[in-house]
């Protein structure tokens, strides 16, 4: 099946706090050529949004070039990605994408309201011809051969407020619906750790799920958040969810917005198992290094 490429038809912009520096930033989306892919366009460089540009993987994906980095890149990509838009230029201000609720809902609906404008070039695909994997000690990132694309998550936590869960979302499915309201989420332990660690400076409960938390440091922002409040789920100690498996397709969402910085779709089955960032940007730099080979679909 052929597609054309897709940009977004008119500039937005998105404007709030890093989760993890606590400083404001700014990204505007702009429309790009066909074949440009995505970009992050800052005040001295301009960063291909490739697996290779990647400089940490610490809690989240950052990317850089020369002296310039911008942090917490994923929840945009997954947004960019799982919308359809193949190319488009991201200007920033600030050392990290802005956090808004959490999740890449709010990026997903500026795409939306932006439009998406068919482009007079086919996408290219990247293709598998036999399964490729990373994996360290228990967590794993495997692609097998596949006509439709589709992500999996598997998680496995002794909290009782996630437990094991599994979640698997087809590019069939509607990104905005299933996946991109799914927040970013920790452990009350956690937090201590995190800010011993100069990071989560600008996290809350209002773009957080803080399992563990206890009741009286979570009601007034968890009551707050109408969309988990429409959907009515709830963990087993109360607190307000989007989805009952929310942690694992926030899980899917990183993993989508990682897989992105192949730089073309590719179409295979991917399984993510207790992965995180690090794994998943190990994963595309080997798929990007010889596995794989672009066709027009």
């Amino acid at each position: 099946m052929e597609r054309s490429q897709y940009t977004i038809k008119e500039a937005v912009e998105f404007e709030g706090v890093g989760i993890h520096t606590g400083q404001k930033g700014r990204v505007r989306l702009l429309p790009a050529a066909p074949n440009e892919g995505i970009c992050f366009r800052g005040k001295q460089e301009t960063i291909p949004a490739l697996a290779e540009y990647v400089v940490c993987t610490a809690r989240s994906t950052t990317l850089g070039k020369g002296e310039e980095t911008i942090a917490t890149v994923e929840h945009l990509m997954a947004a960019l990605w799982g919308m359809g838009v193949d190319n488009a230029v991201v200007e920033f201000e600030g050392p990290e994408v802005p956090i808004l609720d959490g999740s890449s809902w709010p990026f997903a609906q500026g795409i939306l309201k932006a439009g998406l404008q068919e482009q007079d070039e086919l996408a290219e695909y990247l293709e598998i011809s036999e399964p490729c994997f990373v994996a360290h000690g228990e967590s794993l990132v495997l692609a097998m051969p596949a006509d439709i694309t589709s992500y999996e998550g598997a998680v496995s936590y002794a909290c009782d407020d996630v437990g094991v869960q599994r979640f698997r979302y087809s590019v069939y499915d509607d990104f905005s619906v299933h996946v991109a309201p799914a927040r970013t989420f920790g452990f009350w332990e956690e937090v201590e750790q995190l800010l011993a660690r100069g990071l989560g400076l600008g996290g809350d409960l209002s773009n957080a799920l803080i399992f563990g938390c206890p009741k009286e440091k979570r009601v007034s922002d968890a009551q707050a958040d109408s969309l988990a409040l429409k959907a009515g789920w709830t963990s087993p100690s109360g607190i307000r969810l989007r989805f009952y498996d929310e942690a694992v397709r926030h899980k899917v969402l990183d993993l989508i917005g990682d897989v992105a910085l192949l730089g073309h779709p590719l179409n295979a089955s991917i399984l993510a198992v207790r992965a995180g960032h690090s794994l998943h940007v190990e994963f595309v730099r080997k798929l990007r290094h010889g596995v794989s080979y672009v066709r027009n679909e």
